[in-house]
């Protein structure tokens, strides 16, 4: 039961940490929309954020298959086990298909294609978290998925447009997401650190 705490804060904190990269990148990599890739200029940075989008993703995907298998609260129906583990496994799917797309430089839009599927998939998840009152706090947790959802999202327009202000626009929400995320990391670690 205690490695599934582990994982859940530790979750928290890498879902806080992929989003801080999203809207850092997204304002500092230069993106050509009519190839979908970053400008050739610009390997350096790409490559090093393609390394910690893939750090994030591999952490995140093993802590979300792990959780839906080791969840203590099977009773339960294993709500939990979908809830946290399945879009965790989910979101670092996508953190590290992002990864493999900037470290080659190859078209990013089908990757904004997965991640807007799995942004509905997350309103689904804040949708039954509210309408379940589930985990302690429903509407923060609620938000935290909506704040993953919105960027997911957006990630499409932007990949097809390359307008700065859509970049502003995704970065203001993927920073919004990071916060909510960073609220939640606290919360959960302060709470199972409590003796």
């Amino acid at each position: 039961m205690v490695l599934a705490y582990d994982f859940l804060d530790s979750m928290a904190w890498d879902v806080a940490i992929s989003a801080v990269l999203l809207a850092i990148g997204s304002l500092t990599l230069p993106y050509n929309a009519k190839e979908g890739r970053i400008d050739d200029q610009a390997k350096s940075a790409r490559l090093s954020f393609a390394v910690a989008f893939g750090a994030s993703g591999f952490y995140l995907f093993l802590s979300g298959v792990a959780i839906g298998f080791i969840w203590p609260f099977a009773p339960s129906g294993g709500v939990y086990n979908v809830l946290f583990g399945g879009i965790a496994a989910l979101g670092g799917l996508l953190a590290l298909s992002g990864s493999v797309v900037l470290a080659l430089n190859v078209d990013l839009r089908p990757v904004t294609y997965f991640a807007s599927v799995a942004g509905i998939y997350a309103i689904v998840d804040a949708y039954e978290i509210i309408k379940y009152s589930l985990t302690s706090s429903p509407w923060v947790a609620a938000l935290g998925y909506l704040g993953f959802a919105a960027p997911a999202i957006l990630s499409v327009p932007i990949a097809h447009f390359g307008d700065k202000r859509w970049r502003i626009i995704f970065a203001v929400f993927a920073i919004l997401f990071a916060l909510v995320w960073l609220i939640q990391g606290a919360t959960f670690t302060m709470d199972h650190l409590q003796p």
